[in-house]
């Protein structure tokens, strides 16, 4: 199967900083992958690189077999990335209509699909962005990435902070996008379990570097086994 997203040899991280070291992952055409680990081992700088926001010390990143080093943020957007960022960033003092419409661009997510995914965001149209709920930005933040119509979902940690019935909901929400063919997904998730059940792939990293890239089936199956790669216990 084809890479759409191929990382090899990469190191990166914030000015001098090396955050990230050797990292060697590549993502299918339509494949879902969870990343997971505790914080400050570099899942949200994996994601940061792959969107340009990293200083890249070595290796490469390509998408679709085209180099993306030294590609501005914006253009990797264009060139089919999609972002949900962890801080969700939408735009506070624009409507729910305003901060969709600013991202859109043609293709199969359309706002009628995004309302069909969030029924609440048809019924919140004009309201800003600071007059919603923190899993009404997350429904915000999440339909606004899928109407740039990406090939490649980037989600960083969309349950944070969320109350446990609006994390049900969002976990069923990952399960539809995951069943898209066409969208392949990178999701960094502190909740092993929302991670673990999303994805059939788990990678996990401790100190900048992956320890773990495999099936999710046996980590479900052995906690402890998770414990020890994640670092929670010797």
């Amino acid at each position: 199967m084809a890479s759409a997203l191929q990382l090899r040899g990469v190191s990166a991280g914030y000015g001098e900083t090396v955050v990230l070291e050797d990292i060697d992952l590549a993502l299918a055409c339509g494949e879902c992958i969870s990343v997971v680990g505790r914080n400050g081992v570099g899942k949200t700088t994996l994601l940061s690189t792959v969107m340009g926001h990293t200083t890249l010390h070595s290796g490469e990143v390509t998408l679709d077999g085209q180099s993306l080093n030294g590609m501005p943020c914006f253009r990797r957007a264009l060139a089919g990335i999609g972002f949900v960022p962890q801080e969700r960033e939408i735009f506070p003092s624009l409507s729910v209509r305003e901060n969709l419409g600013i991202a859109a661009r043609p293709g199969a997510w359309t706002h009628a699909r995004v309302f069909e995914l969030f029924p609440r965001l048809a019924e919140r149209l004009d309201n800003m962005g600071n007059q919603l709920s923190g899993g009404e930005q997350q429904m915000l933040s999440i339909g606004r990435a899928l109407l740039t119509n990406p090939t490649i979902l980037l989600m960083d940690e969309p349950t944070e902070g969320l109350a446990p019935v609006i994390v049900e909901a969002l976990t069923a929400v990952l399960a539809r996008l995951a069943a898209d063919s066409a969208l392949s997904i990178i999701l960094v998730e502190q909740n092993s379990r929302v991670a673990l059940n999303f994805s059939p792939r788990t990678v996990i990293l401790d100190k900048g570097r992956i320890v773990y890239d495999g099936e999710s089936a046996p980590l479900r199956a052995d906690p402890d086994r998770l414990a020890k790669l994640i670092g929670i216990v010797e």
